[in-house]
């Protein structure tokens, strides 16, 4: 595969991820709930996140953190 499309995957993994972790922060229980669906180990996974905000925000700020790090590793130096 072309290095640019590679990168431009990865670019868009990383704004993924970043979006997912803030809007986990903004509201983790809401959020957790939105995604309540598919096998029951996800689903109970939800429920965890649902009922624990304070470890839902430090998963979601992880995730939005690792989102930064894969984002800004695809971008060049140069502006």
């Amino acid at each position: 595969m072309n290095n640019l499309i590679v990168r431009r995957i990865l670019q868009l993994g990383g704004l993924f991820l970043i979006g997912d972790g803030v809007m986990g922060l903004l509201k983790p229980r809401w959020h957790s709930l939105l995604w309540h669906l598919g096998p029951e180990l996800l689903r109970a996974a939800t429920e965890e996140l649902a009922e624990h905000p304070k470890t839902a925000r430090s998963i979601y700020l992880a995730e939005a953190a690792i989102g930064i790090a894969v984002a800004s590793l695809q971008t060049p130096e140069v502006e």
